[in-house]
C-alpha cells in the first residue's frame, strides 16, 4: 500500500493503474455508471456501495462521503486509495485530477 505522500504525488494515470478491480463499469442506484449500489448520492464507477456520497471509482464500501479509488472502506471520509487526507489535501488532489483530465 502506497503511503500518503506517494498518493498525493500520483497523477491521475497513476491512480487509474493503482486501482484493485477494472470490472466497475455497469449502471446502478442513484449513481453514474455504477453497480450494485444503495442508498448512494452523486458517486461514479463505483460498485457494492451502500450510503455513500460523493465517491468516485470506489469498491465496497459503506458510509462514506468524499473517497477516490477506494476499496472496503467502512466510515470514511477524504480517502485516497484507502489512504486518509485532510479535506485540504483531498480537495486540492481532485482539484489536480479534475484539471488534468480537462487537458
Amino acid at each position: 500500500m502506497k503511503t500518503k505522500e506517494e498518493i498525493l504525488k500520483m497523477s491521475k494515470e497513476e491512480l487509474k493503474n493503482y486501482k484493485w478491480n477494472n470490472d466497475l463499469d455497469r449502471k446502478g442506484g442513484d449513481c453514474y455508471n455504477c453497480y450494485d449500489c444503495y442508498n448512494c448520492y452523486n458517486c461514479s464507477d463505483c460498485s457494492d456501495c451502500f450510503d455513500c456520497y460523493n465517491c468516485y471509482d470506489c469498491y465496497n464500501c459503506s458510509d462514506c462521503y468524499n473517497c477516490y479509488s477506494c476499496r472496503n472502506l467502512k466510515r470514511g471520509s477524504y480517502y485516497i486509495c484507502n489512504i486518509k487526507l485532510t479535506k485540504e489535501e483531498y480537495e486540492k488532489k481532485l482539484k489536480e485530477l479534475k484539471n488534468e483530465k480537462s487537458k
